[in-house]
């Protein structure tokens, strides 16, 4: 948890409800002439930067479970929640379906200002200053990360003018994921160089195991990892595959038996004051609903039982109906026990996805047998389903990665994000016949509107 924020961190987590601010906006984030650069400043600031992007990550895991046929939110008071996801097209750009932009690259700039105001701190050693660098450009890269794989053929702008807060242009989707990666590359890079030093500052609890620069680069190892999948599975192919394997082998995956899955980098909550409670868990928000075909889609034990994971993770509820009744939405009598607690932590990345990215690089470098090993670990130790002989075909292969993730994965942000990339949009219910499968997020209205006078080059793509 980040228990009891500073002033400007807690000005940050504010700012981060709101939905659709405009460019040029204060950032309380950096520091200014009257606040001493001292070490309470860059927990200060650090903080902040974990806090606002803590708050983007449970809006992504709703939007997105909601476009991946995950999850629905049933709120009785706001269809929108369902008609604006599922059956506008296209998605509206002017709220509800336009997150993950604004206070994501609000948050880049912030952990841009947190390494300047560590470069000019002159009681930091270079070691030290290395340590921030290179958390600060780890977590710059998952919020950009964040912005491009939900916009995905759009594109998005990748450089942040911290001086003069100017629109930059916007680049393509692989420019994109290319440029996260050398982000990323260079964080490893600083804190490879940070050697024994400590970080100026307190990671939360989410983070234990991963507190010092060298096992933090771990954590930023396993985020190359899922970048060059990505890239792998659109454009680099082998390339990328190839890095990913490498950025693993450098992560803190494990495949020996009796390893925890569970192991990895989480968001903590609290009810401390000035604190944040999880927004997806069953008592903050009881509207947050399982899409039925989890259940459907579930395979069996040998013992008939479904899926363990489905087991573990998917409750029985009383029938709920969509708000607005059938001409919105199908009725659901599941729900998630993900996260049963205000206090649940969600994850950002851990060793269950690590091992199934794996996979997925040594499936799409045609390394069947590699990836059918750690497809089946997973199976049998988190499923407790039977082993797979062989694969019939790559597609075969495709079909049982995507169904490992599904429930390995389930409701913590990955499954639109997958099938779109391997091409199986299509495998994603249409509940009514005025529902559509959404391809991106849109660019929001303020982002369109603040653009629209502006050169050509610097006016943003897909707005209306």
């Amino acid at each position: 948890m980040i228990r009891r924020l500073p002033a400007l961190a807690a000005t940050a987590m504010l700012i981060a409800g709101c939905s659709a601010e405009r460019l040029n906006i204060p950032n309380f984030n950096e520091a200014s002439s009257d606040q001493p650069v001292d070490r309470p400043l860059l927990q200060n600031l650090a903080s902040g930067v974990l806090a606002e992007q803590r708050g983007g990550l449970t809006g992504l895991v709703s939007n997105v479970g909601i476009l991946g046929r995950e999850s629905y939110l049933y709120t009785s008071s706001e269809p929108r929640n369902t008609t604006l996801f599922l059956g506008t097209f296209p998605l509206d750009n002017s709220g509800f379906t336009n997150g993950q932009w604004d206070p994501r690259f609000r948050n880049a700039r912030n952990a841009i200002s947190l390494a300047r105001t560590a470069n000019a701190a002159a009681f930091l050693s270079d070691a030290e200053k290395n340590a921030v660098r290179g958390f600060a450009n780890t977590m710059r890269a998952l919020d950009l990360y964040y912005v491009i794989a939900t916009r995905d053929s759009i594109g998005i702008p990748t450089v942040i003018d911290v001086e003069t807060n100017q629109p930059q242009p916007f680049v393509s989707r692989d420019s994109a994921y290319r440029f996260i990666s050398g982000v990323l590359d260079s964080a490893a890079t600083q804190l490879a160089a940070a050697g024994t030093a400590a970080f100026p500052f307190t990671l939360p609890p989410g983070f234990a195991g991963f507190t010092t620069p060298a096992t933090f680069r771990q954590f930023n190892r396993a985020l190359a990892a899922r970048v060059h999948v990505y890239r792998g599975s659109l454009d680099c192919g082998n390339a990328c595959f190839t890095a990913a394997l490498t950025a693993i082998g450098e992560s803190f995956v494990n495949s020996a038996p009796g390893a925890d899955l569970r192991r990895g980098v989480y968001h903590t909550f609290s009810t401390a004051a000035g604190d944040a409670l999880n927004t997806l868990s069953v008592p903050v928000t009881p509207d947050q609903l399982a899409h039925p075909s989890i259940r459907t889609d579930a395979q069996l034990q040998p013992n008939g039982t479904r899926d363990n994971r489905f087991i573990t993770k998917i409750r029985s509820i009383a029938t709920r109906n969509a708000p607005g009744g059938i001409t919105v939405g199908i009725p659901t009598d599941v729900g998630f026990s993900l996260y049963p607690e205000q206090t649940t932590p969600l994850p950002i990345i851990r060793n269950e996805e690590l091992i199934l990215l794996r996979a997925e690089a040594n499936m799409g470098l045609n390394n069947l047998p590699a990836a059918l090993t750690d497809i089946n670990y997973i199976r049998t130790t988190a499923g407790l389903l039977a082993p797979i002989a062989s694969f019939a075909s790559r597609d075969a292969a495709i079909d049982a990665l995507l169904y490992e993730k599904r429930y390995s994965l389930l409701w913590e942000g990955h499954r639109w994000f997958d099938v779109r990339r391997w091409g199986r949009l299509l495998t994603l219910p249409l509940d009514i016949p005025t529902h559509f499968r959404a391809r991106v997020m849109p660019v929001p209205q303020s982002e369109c509107l603040a653009r629209s006078t502006l050169a050509a080059g610097l006016r943003a793509p897909g707005c209306p």
